[in-house]
This record gives C-alpha cells, structure tokens and sequence, in this order.
C-alpha cells in the first residue's frame, strides 16, 4: 500500500467516525423534561399563578431534572468516548443563564410592574428563548421546541382559563416528539 493511499484510508476513517460521533442523542433526557414541564405547567391552573406550590414544585422538580440530566449526559457521552468538559459547561451555563434571568423576572413583581399570571407567562417567554437559542448554538434538535413553546407563551396570554395546561401539553409533545424521533434517527445513522 503506498503512503498516498494509506493517508486516503486514515483521513476516510477519521471523517467517519466524526460524522458519527457528532451527537449522542439521550432521549430519556427529553422525557424527564416533558413530564416536568406537562405537570409544572398544568399546575399553574390547578393551584392558580401565584401559588408558592409552584414555586415549591420547580425548586424541587428543576435541580432534580437538571442533576439527571447531567448524569445522563455524562454517563452517554463517557460510553461512547465523547466526554467533552467545554461542551458541558455551555450547556449548563446556557441552561444557568435562563434560571438566574428566571429569577430576575422576580423583581418586577416586588416592584410592581408584572403580576404572578405574567410571571408565569414570562418564564415560559424565557424558556422558549432558552431552548431556541440552544437549537441555533448547541443542538438543532432544541429548535422546534423552542417555538413550540413560544406559542405556548402565547396561548397563555390568549386563553386565560387552561393556557398553562395547553402549553404543557405543547412542551411535553415538541420534548417527547424530538426523543422519539432524535432515536429513530440515532438507530437510521448506526
């Protein structure tokens, strides 16, 4: 074998395994987030917008689904000999970015100027921005739910009486649609 064609077979095999390492797809990751999101949302109706339940609900429900969400991600990407620290750490400051932005959104009702049916409203606005944001800078897949959720945004702002309960209902089918469809996709590629 000549070195030219040696060198052919090395840049072949090394352009192969990157197009089939360029994303581990996690689909529980998308699960966990459509029933958190399906029940989180609906509980604003049931208990109304400013209920501390719901509060309550995210404290616990969001760090839990964040710290199973890392290890998901970490345990995918340690299998398939992808651990990369930079790519997690713009994940997690990226998802960070929305929470503490989140949290900002507080101060408007100390000062008046949002009422707690907005502050709601305002997060899902907020996590509609997150995940299209996330789809234009990290993964594709985050693209259609990001809009899903932006007419989630604004069925709550149209339809005051079970907004929240449709854009949970919306969220938790752009979540479970990318698992379903990211895996089928992952098993066409292998």
């Amino acid at each position: 074998m000549t070195n030219k064609q040696q060198l052919t077979d090395d840049i072949a095999y090394v352009r192969a395994a990157a197009e089939r390492s360029a994303s581990v797809h996690i689909p529980a990751i998308y699960l966990i987030w459509a029933v958190l999101c399906l029940c989180g949302f609906t509980l604003v109706d049931l208990v109304g917008p400013g209920s501390a339940w719901i509060g309550v609900y995210w404290m616990i429900g969001g760090p839990v689904g964040g710290g199973l969400t890392w290890w998901l991600a970490w345990r995918a990407a340690r299998d398939v000999g992808q651990a990369d620290r930079r790519e997690g750490k713009r994940w997690v400051f990226h998802f960070l970015g929305f929470f503490c932005t989140g949290l900002l959104v507080f101060g408007l009702v100390g000062t008046g100027q949002l009422t707690w049916p907005g502050v709601s409203s305002t997060w899902i606005l907020l996590l509609a921005l997150t995940y299209f944001l996330a789809g234009l800078h990290l993964e594709r897949r985050m693209l259609p739910i990001g809009l899903l959720l932006g007419v989630g945004y604004l069925i709550t702002l149209a339809l005051p009486a079970y907004g929240f309960t449709v854009a949970g209902v919306l969220a938790a089918t752009a979540l479970a649609t990318q698992a379903f469809i990211g895996a089928r996709a992952h098993r066409a590629e292998d």
